[in-house]
């Protein structure tokens, strides 16, 4: 699972090397330099995935390479803009803020989330 601080750097790294500034790759892809720097410094959490793709687009990298910066899989075979995101390795990471409905998730809902989980049928690995 990556960090909201490992994804920033990333995201930096890629800038830097393009020569970009934090204005210009913002400015392309269509979002406030401020919150682009905010995530880059790790101040804010891995963006939904179309923000992803507006990041993407002021990077000039592609909509999958974001997403597997922000460690996201794609599904190679499917024509629509689905993908995958593991629920059992978000609700184990206590970095990331899960909420629902507006309230955060403790760490024991978490943990009675994905008790509830792991006995459904299909969670059970042959």
């Amino acid at each position: 699972m990556i960090s909201k601080e490992i994804f920033g750097l990333e995201i930096k790294r890629i800038r830097v090397q393009k020569h970009f500034t934090v204005r210009q790759t913002a400015l392309q892809g269509h979002i406030s330099p401020a919150y682009l720097s905010q995530i880059e410094n790790g101040n804010k959490n891995i963006p939904k995935v179309e923000t992803l793709y507006k990041i993407a687009k002021g990077l000039r990298i592609s909509e999958n390479e974001i997403l597997d910066i922000a460690g996201i899989t794609t599904h190679e075979n499917d024509k629509t803009d689905r993908y995958t995101i593991d629920l059992g390795e978000q609700l184990d990471n206590d970095k990331l803020l899960l909420s629902f409905e507006g309230k955060e998730l403790s760490p024991e809902y978490r943990q009675a989330i994905l008790s509830i989980l792991k006995t459904l049928p299909d969670a059970k690995k042959d």
